[in-house]
């Protein structure tokens, strides 16, 4: 059966592009719509190549349902206010201005009854926009998810001490890659190994190490050793999510 619609994991969405595009797959979904992972740029394109149209994306969690969509007419994702209080917060649960990342989130709920959700918290890094929509929305705009606080990478600084790596460092490396996946793991030595899958074209993995390394250096980092490991599919959580970033947590 041809779906209509194809709703799926940022990472699965981009699995399924690029199966489209190869010639193995056969769909032509109406609408794509991603969500539970960060969407990537480069993953934002592939699927707008194999479907005609880019994903809309979507922000939730499983305890406080959608919290904001992308709106067609305009592709910025808004809260749903109507539906949901959302407050972006520091470290010391202080209120962040739009147009900066906080480091947590507080839900409250104002439509389930049965288990009212007041200030559920959230650690994820999400930034609001500070612009006013063109296209009439009353609701505020939520400009971009980094991510969690726990894809942040602690890493040894040149300095002395350690320093906070955000996944856009590695971001904007790895997804411009002919690949259909990937993923940093840092291991308890520091050492970071970078899983590649469903590599399209030859490339060379210790030039890929090396622009690595040196993008690392730029932000301060006292590099550790980078290996590059070609897999079939990228490892997923028991939920079904294949992070982008996996730090280490002792």
């Amino acid at each position: 059966n041809q779906p209509d619609i194809l709703i799926a994991y940022a990472s699965m969405g981009r699995i399924l592009s690029e199966e489209q595009l190869a010639g193995r797959l056969h769909i032509q979904p109406e609408q794509t719509f991603t969500s539970s992972e960060v969407l990537t740029n480069e993953t934002r394109r592939r699927v707008k190549a194999a479907w005609g149209d880019e994903p809309f994306n979507q922000y939730g969690a499983t305890e406080t349902a959608d919290i904001a969509a992308e709106h067609k007419k305009c592709r910025h994702m808004h809260l749903f206010e109507d539906l949901v209080i959302v407050e972006v917060v520091d470290g010391q649960y202080q209120a962040v201005p739009p147009g900066t990342y906080g480091a947590k989130l507080l839900v409250t709920a104002l439509f389930n009854r049965t288990q009212p959700l007041i200030r559920y918290e959230m650690n994820d890094s999400i930034r609001l926009g500070t612009e006013t929509c063109p296209s009439g929305l009353p609701f505020a705009i939520l400009d971009n998810v980094r991510g969690t606080v726990e894809a942040e990478l602690l890493m040894p600084s040149k300095s002395g001490g350690r320093v906070a790596i955000q996944p856009l460092v590695f971001n904007r490396v790895m997804d411009i890659l002919p690949i259909s996946g990937w993923q940093i793991v840092q291991e308890a030595d520091d050492h970071l190994t970078v899983l590649l899958s469903g590599v399209r074209n030859e490339m060379v993995d210790t030039t890929l190490a090396d622009t690595l390394m040196q993008s690392l250096i730029s932000e301060g980092v006292n590099v550790p050793s980078i290996q590059i490991q070609r897999v079939a599919v990228i490892p997923k959580t028991v939920s079904g999510k294949a992070p982008l970033i996996k730090a280490y947590h002792p």
